[in-house]
């Protein structure tokens, strides 16, 4: 959900990134998003992902995909609009946002910050 609202078109491959584009632009149109507990829509396009995880760290990725459910309130099965999802990430603190991304490489090669959290999640 962070990474969606902070995508700009940079990513793994062109099919991620394409899917990613989708994906967002389907949201912002009023397609619902329904966050899982594991592979979704966007992971499903990710050169790194392997039958039984993530080649970059399955636990790391799960780590974090974990953090943000914590730290936003919310629980897997929920459908969630693009207004429900930015009003969600506007409420998220800095230490939050470390929490969730601090260790990410797209915040460390500077195409993600909590910044440009706060600019793209406020209504």
């Amino acid at each position: 959900m962070f990474c969606a609202t902070l995508f700009s078109g940079s990513g793994y491959d062109q099919a991620f990134t394409e899917n990613m584009a989708r994906t967002i632009e389907y949201m912002q149109k009023g397609g619902r998003f329904r966050l899982v507990d594991g592979h979704d829509d966007i992971c499903r396009c990710c050169p790194n992902r392997e039958p039984d995880g993530c080649s970059l760290g399955t636990e790391n990725v799960s780590g974090r995909d974990r953090a943000a459910l914590e730290v936003t309130g919310l629980a897997p099965g929920r459908d969630m609009s693009w207004a429900e999802l930015r009003e969600c990430l506007g409420r998220v603190s800095e230490a939050e946002f470390q929490r969730v991304c601090g260790d990410c490489r797209w915040q460390e090669t500077g195409l993600c910050s909590y910044a440009l959290l706060r600019e793209r999640a406020m209504p």
